[in-house]
């Protein structure tokens, strides 16, 4: 059997289509006889989503006003969300099914207590759970350590990110892409390319390298915010080797993963839409792939570091805001709810007369799944999240 940490390793010398393949079997886990009660799932949206374009309150008369580009789609086509006032934009289809089948609840106006407009300090506020931009642990880590350590978690991303910093020993590390292994640059991908130059690996790695640039480039996208985050174009084959992996190792119980290609200051009609389909079909394979059991003990939190202005500007697109997005999602959630409350498009409601407020902050809703799935008391909460007093979601 393949020991855990001995993957990456191994998997240097692997096609980026192999790893895609096998990459939930080359860790060589066993379910063990007594797995855990459930499993938390943070899906990270960097770059700033802009969640009024994907669920939009189509019933305020200030949406087609604010946005007379950006709303069209929805207002004519979306899908209502029960008794809501919102919509979901025609590429989020799919969540507004799982809507509909109480398997998503959604928070318009969530997000950090960070006011900086700045990608790097909010995602850091996100990630370290503690009220600060400046720190050492993530949340993730203080979670890790009250469930007994790393070998309960895993991160799939290039590297250890600021959310799971802090652990004596790092979780796994699993960095799936839709091709298959994400190459991080610099001198680590030149050395991999140069070993392998003659041979066939190297041609695979060469072509899903340049694949991956080009779509990013012909996106439009600014990935600067998303800290070598997977871009979310393949996002529905990175779920579905995720959920496989995860039903088969049922102990871990704590995994985290980021996405990017969510900047969207220029022309977002047509990235967020295709970026939208993307990510709502990456949210289906996850659910088929985890299997109804392994749904139904799961809690997916979909978050981003803040939302973007109300108003679009003068390029189709919108700017830095406050609040945004958050979604939470799994089999026995009882959701089909709005959770913490609309204050509608007025000036009066708006922070600042441009962005939404925040409602629901990222720790109450994060301290709500874990508090479902493992059980934690308010101690063990005010550890992982320190200094806030927790208020409930719904």
């Amino acid at each position: 059997m393949i020991h855990r940490r001995e993957f990456l390793k191994l998997a240097l010398a692997a096609s980026a289509t192999s790893l895609s393949l096998s990459v939930h079997q080359a860790f060589g886990f066993e379910s063990p006889s007594g797995s855990s009660n459930g499993r938390v799932i943070v899906i990270f949206q960097r770059g700033g989503l802009d969640g009024l374009f994907a669920i939009a309150p189509i019933d305020d008369p200030q949406l087609p006003i604010l946005r007379p580009t950006l709303a069209k789609t929805v207002l004519a086509s979306g899908i209502r969300l029960g008794q809501t006032g919102f919509a979901a934009h025609p590429s989020c289809t799919r969540l507004a099914e799982l809507f509909n089948a109480g398997e998503l609840s959604f928070a318009p106006c969530a997000g950090t207590t960070d006011k900086s407009r700045s990608h790097f300090q909010a995602q850091d506020f996100f990630e370290l759970g503690t009220g600060q931009a400046h720190g050492n642990s993530g949340f993730m880590a203080r979670t890790a350590r009250i469930l007994g350590g790393s070998d309960e978690a895993i991160s799939f991303t290039q590297q250890v990110p600021l959310s799971f910093q802090g652990l004596e020993t790092p979780p796994e590390i699993a960095p799936l892409t839709g091709t298959g292994l994400k190459l991080p640059s610099g001198r680590l991908r030149e050395a991999i390319l140069l070993a392998n130059q003659n041979a066939k690996t190297g041609q695979a790695l060469q072509q899903a390298i340049t694949t991956e640039a080009e779509i990013e480039s012909s996106m439009g996208m600014d990935v600067t915010a998303a800290r070598g985050a997977a871009a979310v174009n393949g996002f529905p084959k990175i779920a579905g080797q995720m959920g496989r992996l995860l039903r088969a190792n049922q102990k871990l119980s704590l995994a985290f993963i980021d996405l990017g290609g969510f900047d969207t200051h220029v022309s977002e009609d047509g990235i967020l839409t295709r970026s939208l389909d993307n990510f709502s079909e990456g949210l289906i394979a996850l659910k088929e792939s985890l299997g109804a059991e392994e749904w139904n003990r799961t809690h997916v939190i979909v978050m981003t570091e803040f939302g973007r202005t109300v108003r679009e500007n003068g390029t189709q697109g919108t700017d830095h805001g406050h609040g945004g997005l958050a979604l939470l999602l799994g089999g026995n959630i009882q959701g089909g709810k709005m959770l913490g409350g609309f204050h509608g498009l007025s000036d009066q409601a708006l922070n600042e007369n441009r962005d939404l407020p925040v409602l629901v902050d990222w720790r109450d809703l994060l301290g709500h799944s874990m508090r479902h799935i493992y059980g934690l008391n308010q101690q063990q909460l005010s550890h992982i999240f320190p200094e806030h007093g927790f208020r409930n979601i719904t």
